[in-house]
């Protein structure tokens, strides 16, 4: 399978992900939508979803036609790099040390998770169009605050994953809590409005739980960095979340 094709850039909403030297330019800077290295590639998929999540937020805030076109753009880079790790894992596993095994099959799971993220924060895209122009202030508030949160948490992982440190994944994961008790301010919101719009009420819970299911992938993504670096699980482990 051809590695994931470069998506011409459509929108100046995208954050730049490859960092460049003074002597290379960006015209010779290396595309991580192709590299070769599923690790790399592992991390840079961690970008993409948080840029997807920024541009949520971003039309959200502002009702920006071209922040959610770069939602979309994400999500499919999302899938792409999902069906190539896919493709290039076995391969990969044939041949690699016990300590790259690790490594790989931990890249497998976190482009997976990603890719659901992905998913999730696209279903908000469609409704944010069509029931944006009527949300209330505080809805839009709430809704915009777990996006920031969840861009939050997926800054932490590619932070915890590229250096190999718990501390920024154990930070990302108790912001979990955070994503929880915005969601469920949100439900009590919609439960006690007296108003006859049941649908309404209805799409923001779902793009509230949406965010929300991300946060819980997100939270996946940190105890999976834990059990890289640390060799065992945090879940259930007390000494993980005092």
């Amino acid at each position: 399978m051809p590695a994931p094709s470069k998506r011409p850039a459509t929108s100046l909403r995208r954050r730049a992900t490859v960092p460049t030297s003074p002597e290379a330019g960006p015209a010779n800077a290396p595309d991580l939508r192709r590299d070769p290295d599923l690790l790399r590639l592992g991390s840079h998929a961690c970008l993409v979803a948080r840029d997807a999540v920024m541009n949520v937020a971003e039309g959200l805030a502002n009702s920006s036609s071209l922040a959610f076109v770069t939602v979309k753009e994400c999500e499919a880079e999302l899938d792409e790099i999902d069906r190539y790790v896919d493709e290039r894992i076995a391969g990969e596993l044939t041949s690699a040390t016990p300590k790259r095994v690790k490594e790989l099959l931990a890249c497998l799971k976190f482009v997976l998770d990603l890719e659901r993220i992905g998913d999730l924060v696209l279903t908000i895209v469609g409704r944010a169009r069509a029931y944006g122009s009527q949300l209330s202030v505080q809805d839009r508030a709430d809704l915009h605050d777990m996006c920031r949160t969840l861009e939050r948490m997926l800054t932490l992982i590619h932070e915890a994953n590229a250096n190999r440190d718990i501390q920024p994944a154990l930070a990302a994961h108790k912001l979990d809590g955070e994503m929880d008790t915005l969601r469920t301010r949100i439900y009590s919101r919609q439960v006690s409005r007296k108003t006859t719009d049941v649908a309404l009420s209805l799409e923001i819970f779902l793009m509230a739980q949406a965010l929300e299911r991300a946060g819980d992938h997100v939270k996946n993504l940190a105890e999976e960095v834990c059990h890289l670096v640390e060799g065992r699980t945090m879940r259930h482990q007390r000494a993980y979340r005092s």
